[in-house]
């Protein structure tokens, strides 16, 4: 705070106040400026949302029309001094008088304000309180005169830096915020008085804390939604530039120019490189080879001679890895994807929500691959419909099916969102769950477990086994499959359980559905009797 002869402060309120619980708090609208002073204890400090831890010796600063909230901690007394005071502004309106009129604007950051000397700040602090509360007949002389030598105590240094940790803190709501109002005019001074800075303030602290400056984040933000937007059909370059925050299409391209090294239309044409941490399956079906994907992926059954060429990534938190290969695009299905936004565009589609036909779909618009996704899903319709004519003559129309999967201690019946090919059962062939199993099977959920005493009143006419080898899933299975329990079942009866490899059928997609629909039609029509599942 910069005290001036140009200006007045005249104390409104001092009130001292206690909190011992972390359930009791103190709230209120600030009408003045006001300064929070803690002589002990340790607590928070909220005002308009923004948290400050406090501790003994320190002073918080809240400007007029803020809303603040205080709350000791758990287990600690929190004793709290709050000086209220008001700042008038000299206006010269006459040569022999002056005007002063009321300043409501910020007189120092919000929240923890450093003191160049704090011991002496909360003598004085506590010595006004005194004098205040001392008679019903104040002295007004001296307290003002004590409450313009705390002034003095407060202001005598420069503010310095916040810790650290707070600094940070303010910062990340700060990125929070342009993040969700990217497209508004989003301004320095603005956000700057939402946490509690002067705008040079903000400035040099958005650097320290992010290594850019903010007109720079700002600007990768909005152009990083500009590629995301450029990748959907139908949009014009000025509607996309109104969509992040720009005032037409012209000044958009004059950005995305200065920020990606080519114009939208160029980017938008030429080959993309895509690191695929998800939907491997779905680009490969577009036709799409990947510049890399993970190591899961790479050496994934169903893509067993298709990946020529595609670099390993590691796992999609190798941030280095694939950052390395300077990709233009980033396929996954992670919900939390800002790092990887940093890197390149990020296209995250939730897994298993919707059919995998309508992913294909999706995909092929957004890559400019419309044509290449009908054709794949025609041939794989027709293919549907001769499966569905060849296994409807072996098996009855009543039937039911299900898969089953072994793990070390439990027995799971999978929901048709996690793959196993339940797709093809249930939407191919027709087949339905038993009645029991349908609504854990067949509704949002992750299937249902069982157990072996519990097996036969979910068990279907034909049963599919995978089996999760992992920490004795294998053996689990071995002992299932030679109990009395297991030999009872009608499908084992009847020769219609059926062992499949886990590592095809767990994939969900295209090219591994078109496998598992293959296998799945050897196995109902029963063309031989050896087993999909690998030694």
């Amino acid at each position: 705070m910069q005290l001036s002869d140009c200006k007045l402060y005249t104390l409104q309120n001092v009130t001292w106040v206690e909190l011992d619980d972390e359930r009791h708090t103190h709230g209120e609208y600030l009408e003045t400026h006001t300064c929070f002073f803690v002589p002990e204890g340790s607590g928070l400090f909220y005002c308009d949302g923004i948290k400050s831890k406090l501790k003994a010796k320190t002073m918080v600063y809240g400007q007029p029309g803020s809303i603040i909230d205080v709350r000791a901690e758990s287990g600690d007394k929190l004793q709290v001094l709050e000086v209220s005071f008001d700042i008038w502004d000299r206006e010269m309106k006459a040569a022999d008088k002056a005007v002063y009129v009321i300043n409501r604007e910020r007189a120092l950051p919000c929240g923890i304000v450093p003191l160049a000397a704090p011991d002496v700040v909360m003598t004085q602090a506590k010595e006004l309180e005194r004098l205040w509360d001392c008679s019903d007949s104040k002295e007004w002389f001296l307290i003002d005169a004590k409450f313009k030598q705390l002034l003095h105590y407060i202001a005598k240094k420069p503010i310095a830096e916040l810790p650290d940790h707070e600094l940070a803190s303010r910062i990340q709501y700060s990125i929070e915020y342009v993040e969700q109002h990217y497209w508004n005019q989003v301004t320095r001074p603005e956000l700057a008085g939402k946490i509690g800075f002067t705008p040079e303030y903000f400035s040099a602290a958005f650097k320290k804390v992010t290594g850019t400056s903010f007109s720079d984040y700002l600007t990768k933000v909005r152009i990083d939604k500009a590629k995301e937007k450029l990748l959907l059909p139908g949009r014009s370059l000025d509607q996309i530039a109104h969509e992040v925050g720009y005032k037409d299409g012209m000044y958009l391209s004059r950005k995305f120019k200065q920020v990606v090294g080519v114009s939208p239309r160029i980017y938008t044409s030429r080959p993309k490189r895509i690191i695929a941490l998800n939907y491997l399956g779905h680009l490969l079906a577009l036709g799409l080879k990947p510049a890399g994907t993970t190591t899961k992926l790479l050496h994934a059954l169903p893509y067993k001679d298709r990946l020529a060429g595609v670099k390993d990534v590691g796992t999609s938190k190798s941030l280095s890895q694939i950052a390395a290969l300077e990709p233009d695009l980033i396929v996954t299905s992670r919900p939390n994807y800002e790092q990887l936004s940093e890197i390149a565009t990020t296209i995250s589609i939730p897994w298993g929500q919707e059919d995998i036909l309508e992913q294909l779909r999706y995909l092929g618009g957004l890559l400019d691959r419309e044509k290449e996704a009908e054709a794949w899903i025609d041939s794989f319709v027709r293919k549907e419909e001769l499966a569905a004519r060849q296994v409807s003559g072996a098996v009855g129309s009543a039937e039911t099916a299900a898969v089953y999967e072994v793990w070390a201690d439990r027995i799971w019946a999978v929901n048709a969102g996690y793959g196993r090919g339940t797709r093809n059962l249930y939407r191919t062939f027709g087949f339905i769950p038993p009645e029991p199993l349908a609504p854990h099977v067949m509704n949002p959920g992750i299937g249902l477990e069982l157990s072996i005493d519990s097996l036969a009143g979910y068990a279907a006419d034909h049963m599919f086994i995978t089996v999760w080898n992992e920490r004795g899933g294998d053996k689990r299975a071995r002992s299932l499959m030679t109990s009395e329990e297991w030999a009872a079942l009608p499908a084992v009866k009847n020769g219609n359980v059926y062992p499949i490899d886990l590592e095809l059928f767990k994939y969900n997609d295209p090219i591994a559905l078109e496998q598992q629909l293959d296998i799945q039609v050897k196995l109902l029509t029963k063309v031989h009797g050896t087993s999909h599942n690998r030694k």
